[in-house]
């Protein structure tokens, strides 16, 4: 809801001031004055009641008299633009100094500030409010009962081990918020800051000794100033090779992008400290095309305008330094190999790690064997931009099955594919029921494929892949430990590579490990397996776990069972 108005120029030139005034005879005297004495006038009009009292729900604040009323005016038009020139500039410091009408109060009792401030810090809620008479409220869940999240695609249909849908979120949660406070407003006590830091605690992990030098007492890898004033959003090498399929590394050593913005709603110049001196920088756009240029000064570091409340993305290239051993981030390998090509199926959220470069297709996804043989049509992409890919399919049939050809070598141009037609041949004494035709390759140490079910003729249809949770409950003081055996059966006549997850309520994944466990298992036989339950790791409360299965395009879930920490 609005909280103030603000009228520009004189009753003569303007009929709400001249309304105002008519009501208020105090403000047009102050108003005339301020007009005699410098040509300019600035004039606080009270309202008739309490913030408080007005903003209520179905609030109607049309009537003048319900809104404190600035007027800013001169003795002209002319004077009028002077005016609110005026009233910028003195917006400068986020502050209108105006004289309230006759002298008195600016504001009705129990709407003045008493020059204090506090507010709740919270880590991730999904919303807050706070009301006109001083109440601050956070939300602390939030769930949709509908569609898509009430809707069990997968028979059978599972549910929290109360019989409620897992949206409900019906288990314990710790939630962690701080109250600060005091002297000045929001901008004095730098609470953008202070929020920011209370999301982003220091982290400190124990490494074994280094032969390297010692670090010196006070280091910043990374610092914007002014201090509290400018934020870090975001820290990254400069350009996405991955997410645009190259085969390039990321290279922060030719580049990094920094994401900030302002939080007072100033201008400011904001200054880009780096490990190193910058030789250049730039200002980009989202997608990090540069812009402005940025020379560095002296010191090598890069400066910036910025506006009130500005994002604002920098290109920053570094200097020659020695160069860092990076791990392999996000496109280290899957934990679960072969990777299964059409990943949306398992329903495990997007592409698999390293953005699935090369990748197999077998279509159609079922066949039936019926005595003879039969076609299948191999689909070998590149998803790669700035390079050939070369490589073999491996065609894997049921033994004493044969395929015509057995293995498809492929050379393929940046975003090329080839489609190859491969005859099957099954041995006329196989035995009925589901068998599988595999398609892999390799590519950059991880394994692809695709499978497609052959069903032979002559067995009732069947579950390919039944799994069980070993337990109805599991229990722990905290501290303790304890392993979940899992079961899984494969009915079919051929071989079953699949992924294992451990699924479990949010706030004991610490505590629940394997989250991802990949697994083979040979036609007709039985699979154990175990999920590690830490205590110590969870606090207490009631939660629940239940185990997710995903093979050749399937996918299975047990029942969920109760997991319970107690002191």
């Amino acid at each position: 809801l609005p909280d103030i108005r603000i009228a520009v120029g004189g009753p003569d030139r303007n009929s709400l001031v001249a309304e105002a005034l008519g009501w208020d005879p105090a403000a047009g005297r102050e108003l005339r004055r301020q007009l005699a004495e410098g040509g300019v006038a600035a004039v606080w009009v009270a309202p008739r009641a309490s913030l408080r009292e007005e903003w209520v729900p179905g609030a109607d604040l049309r009537d003048l008299e319900r809104l404190p009323l600035l007027v800013v005016a001169g003795a002209d038009a002319e004077g009028d633009a002077k005016a609110v020139d005026a009233l910028i500039a003195d917006l400068d410091d986020a502050t209108v100094t105006a004289t309230a009408a006759g002298g008195g109060e600016a504001l009705p009792p129990g709407d003045a500030w008493d020059g204090r401030g506090f507010a709740v810090l919270n880590r991730g809620t999904p919303g807050c409010v706070v009301t006109s008479s001083g109440d601050l409220y956070m939300s602390l869940m939030r769930s949709c009962t509908g569609w898509p999240s009430g809707i069990w695609v997968d028979p059978p249909r599972r549910t929290a081990p109360d019989g409620s849908g897992f949206q409900l979120q019906r288990w314990s949660h710790t939630f962690e918020y701080a109250v600060v406070g005091g002297e000045g407003d929001w901008r004095k006590q730098q609470l953008p800051r202070i929020g920011h830091e209370y999301n982003h605690p220091l982290s400190a992990r124990v490494r074994r000794p280094s032969e390297a030098a010692p670090l010196p007492r006070e280091l910043s890898l990374l610092r914007l100033e002014p201090a509290g004033e400018v934020l870090l959003d975001a820290l990254k090498p400069a350009g996405s090779p991955l997410a645009r399929g190259s085969v390039a590394p990321a290279a922060p050593e030719r580049g990094v992008v920094v994401r900030m913005h302002e939080v007072n709603g100033r201008p400011v110049r904001a200054r880009v400290h780096g490990p190193r001196p910058w030789t250049r920088g730039a200002r980009t756009d989202v997608l990090e095309t540069p812009g402005e240029q940025l020379a560095p000064d002296e010191q090598g570091v890069l400066s910036i305008g910025l506006t009130g409340f500005e994002v604002a993305t920098v290109l920053a290239t570094p200097t020659e330094g020695p160069r860092s051993a990076f791990g392999p981030g996000v496109a280290a390998h899957e934990p679960a190999q072969p990777v299964h090509t059409r990943y949306w199926l398992h329903n495990s959220g997007p592409a698999p790690r390293g953005n699935m470069p090369v990748a197999v297709y077998i279509s159609p996804t079922t066949l039936t064997a019926s005595g003879g043989p039969f076609n299948a049509t191999i689909r070998i992409s590149s998803e790669l931009t700035d390079a050939p890919v070369s490589g073999t399919v491996t065609v894997e049939a049921p033994p004493g099955w044969s395929t015509e050809p057995p293995t498809l070598p492929y050379a393929l141009a940046p975003g090329g594919f080839t489609l190859t037609e491969v005859t099957v041949t099954p041995p006329p004494d196989t035995p009925p029921g589901r068998h599988w035709l595999a398609a892999r390759l390799s590519y950059e140490g991880q394994t692809y494929e695709d499978v497609a079910a052959v069903d032979v003729p002559g067995k009732p249809a069947a579950p390919t892949l039944l799994i069980d949770l070993g337990v109805d409950r599991i229990t722990l003081r905290s501290g303790e430990r304890a392993r979940v055996p899992v079961t899984l059966h494969n009915t079919t006549q051929g071989p079953i590579n699949g992924t294992l997850w451990a699924v479990s309520s949010w706030g004991t994944w610490p505590g629940v490990t394997p989250a991802c466990q990949g697994f083979t298992i040979a036609p007709g036989h039985q699979l154990n397996r175990t999920i590690d339950v830490n205590a110590a790791a969870i606090p207490p409360g009631s939660y629940w776990l239940l185990a997710k299965t995903a093979w050749h395009g399937r996918v299975a879930y047990t029942k969920a069972v109760e997991l319970e920490i107690t002191p």
